[in-house]
């Protein structure tokens, strides 16, 4: 009888401390198949916070071109203050924008002809981080899925700035072009201009077992001591 108050009182200790603080924790990327997030399973308790922390790294190509001849090489500085725009397959989170910032130096082999001009390609790039709070009741067994654009993409936005410009050249933003290897450019498309990094965390208070549930698992410990009590009681026989 002792051991069945024991596990009772044992047991309805833990019930009064069982509504613990949890945390869940996912990934996704703009670089990968963009898998999305789970939507909180509400079985596992109640959802607290929903934070999503966005790591960026995003590139841009761009076009430098001089008068014939007047140059073999360009040396460009150039600063970058743009912004990338969060979007979702749920209106309800609205876009938040995050900054995009970068500075550098380009030395452009201008080895390309064509009118009358010498030209080569070179890439900027940018970073930027954020995190932002949201709704939990938006992330209830709802699958959420990311998917933001740097809106310094689009030519002609302006967040780009360049010094060092030779006498009479001119500086053009390629259009959808972000990489440049071996003095070509390439546009493989927004996602894959560097990288979009999420991680979406989950804060929760875990469910609490329903008394009918604790009454069970009390009765189950207790049929277990007295099974084990008879079983020593047994004689043993030779």
């Amino acid at each position: 009888m002792k051991v069945v108050l024991g596990l009772t009182a044992f047991v309805a200790a833990v019930s009064a401390h069982a509504a613990t603080a949890a945390t869940l924790i996912q990934t996704d990327s703009e670089q990968g198949a963009l898998s999305g997030f789970d939507g909180f399973d509400t079985r596992l308790g109640t959802l607290d916070k929903v934070t999503l922390t966005v790591d960026l790294n995003k590139s841009r190509g761009w076009v430098v071109s001089v008068p014939a001849g007047s140059a073999s090489a360009a040396t460009l500085s150039w600063t970058i203050d743009g912004q990338w725009r969060l979007r979702s397959d749920n209106a309800a989170l609205g876009t938040p924008l995050v900054a995009l910032t970068g500075a550098g130096a380009s030395v452009v082999a201008l080895d390309r002809q064509s009118g009358g001009r010498d030209f080569g390609f070179f890439e900027v790039a940018a970073r930027g981080s954020a995190t932002f709070s949201f709704d939990p009741a938006q992330f209830l067994d709802r699958r959420v899925t990311f998917n933001g654009y740097d809106e310094g993409q689009t030519v002609g936005s302006g967040d780009t700035s360049f010094t060092g410009v030779p006498l009479g050249g001119t500086v053009n933003q390629l259009q959808g072009g972000c990489i440049v290897v071996d003095g070509n450019p390439s546009s493989p498309g927004e996602d894959f201009c560097g990288s979009a990094n999420y991680t979406l965390t989950y804060d929760y208070t875990a469910a609490v077992p329903e008394p009918a549930t604790w009454a069970l698992m009390i009765a189950g410990f207790a049929t277990t001591g007295i099974a084990l009590r008879r079983r020593r009681r047994t004689p043993a026989t030779a």
